[in-house]
């Protein structure tokens, strides 16, 4: 293959099965492929995720960018650090499992009406480590790691040798070292770290015992070719439709990402799951421009384009509940207005929205509104699909009430963080073998890999 020295950019060159080739011009630095369901080149066979032989396992490494679209099923390795003195590492790796199960149904591309659809994301809990110490009374677990102002450090999680050797992990080119946490995600051991820190419970002393942070990720950033950008990462992924973002600045050379985990009654699946919505809305800014158009128009993070209105989505005016009708007053539901008292007046009429957020579902008048029953149009069940007049998505009513019979009860949760809303939004979003069209006009890409790039 002859290359022409000065040329920038990238050349696609196509090759078995459909399939493309990318050189890079300048460097010469070799030929990458970005594999299709057609490609006939053995490389690009349908696999799972790490590979068999485990030759890919990190998050960021360019193999799952160019074989999107034939990984077959994810299992990502998951470290579960127990700071929770109330809770016993059994309880906590059964808990853990539960979560990671509870996500693997949301997975399950149009699972709410496909029988056939299979998990995709299959969470494997690696190990739980031990950091409880039975603290006296009113003190806080010595382990926890603090700042300046007494809060949870996560960044010592990465920096400090003693949690190094906390987990456990031998390092082969050090005698009697191990692998720090960076290392760890490195390599591909470990892609995921679930914190139980028992959090925001009263001590006797009257204080409340630090939280790590609910959700934290440090995502590396992408061109709009799909390359990453070298040392450049978006620190600050995750504050979504929560409104808040936990920002993470570690020395890891690929994404990191901490969520939280609670096996309190007053947490449970659905919480869980909830935080890690947070993610899935925040990780956009780092992908190419490209999939973020997506993205936003599903997630609702795209008003101001799509409408003309002077916010992009909900969490950006709704600071109190009720801020959206739908009254029938107003024409039904294809018309969203304001409320009277509201900061913020529109009235936008069609309402084509996308599918909603981990905190607003598509008939939510404000935050946390899961239970609601008032029917709203949406397209979560038929995103992409362009199967509607003129070619447009389907657009269909959505109500509460098939959540609530169905996903609520089978997938335990609390009042404040209903698990069934959380697994019909990601059955929802484009999965594996979905057949959407991206607006580019493009096959669209399956979006859980897109987590771990």
């Amino acid at each position: 293959m002859r290359l022409v020295v000065g040329y920038v950019g990238l050349v696609g060159l196509l090759c078995a099965g459909g399939c493309t080739r990318v050189v890079d011009a300048v460097t010469a630095a070799g030929v990458t492929m970005t594999c299709t369901p057609q490609s006939t080149d053995p490389d690009c066979a349908a696999t799972p995720w790490p590979t068999v032989g485990h030759t890919h396992t990190a998050n960021s490494d360019p193999w799952l960018v160019t074989h999107n679209q034939v990984i077959t099923s994810m299992s990502p390795q998951v470290l579960v650090l127990n700071f929770d003195d109330g809770v016993t590492d059994d309880r906590t790796m059964t808990y853990a499992q539960g979560v990671a199960s509870t996500l693997a149904a949301g997975s399950m591309y149009h699972g709410y009406s496909d029988p056939t659809a299979h998990a995709f994301l299959n969470y494997e809990i690696a190990k739980v480590v031990d950091l409880t110490d039975s603290p006296q009374a009113g003190a806080v677990n010595v382990n926890i790691p603090l700042n300046s102002a007494g809060e949870f450090d996560p960044t010592a999680l990465f920096t400090n040798a003693s949690f190094a050797q906390y987990y456990g992990y031998p390092d082969p080119n050090t005698p009697g070292g191990f692998l720090s946490l960076c290392q760890l995600f490195e390599q591909g051991v470990v892609n995921e770290v679930w914190i139980q820190d028992g959090g925001g419970t009263a001590l006797p002393n009257g204080s409340l015992t630090p939280r790590a942070p609910l959700y934290a990720e440090r995502k590396q950033m992408y061109d709009q070719d799909g390359v990453a950008i070298p040392s450049s990462f978006a620190k600050c992924v995750g504050g979504g439709s929560s409104g808040t973002s936990s920002c993470l600045d570690v020395p890891c050379n690929v994404t990191v990402r901490l969520a939280h985990l609670d096996p309190s009654p007053a947490g449970g699946p659905g919480c869980d799951l909830q935080v890690r919505g947070w993610g899935i809305e925040g990780m956009w800014t780092a992908l190419p421009s490209s999939l973020a158009v997506d993205g936003n128009a599903f997630l609702n993070q795209d008003f101001s384009t799509r409408f003309g209105v002077s916010f992009d989505d909900w969490p950006e005016i709704c600071a109190a509940s009720p801020c959206i009708s739908y009254s029938a007053s107003l024409g039904g539901p294809t018309i969203a207005a304001s409320t009277p008292g509201d900061a913020t007046i529109f009235r936008i009429d069609p309402f084509l929205q996308g599918c909603g957020s981990s905190l607003f579902p598509p008939n939510a008048v404000g935050r946390d509104d899961f239970e609601n029953t008032t029917p709203v149009n949406s397209r979560c069940a038929h995103f992409g699909l362009r199967d509607g007049a003129n070619g447009q998505d389907t657009y269909l009513p959505y109500s509460a009430d098939s959540v609530i019979a169905g996903y609520d009860q089978t997938y335990t949760g609390t009042s404040q963080c209903p698990a069934g809303w959380e697994i019909y939004w990601r059955q929802s979003m484009p999965g594996y073998q979905n057949q959407a069209t991206a607006s580019d006009g493009t096959p669209m890409k399956n979006w859980w890999p897109l987590l771990f790039y």
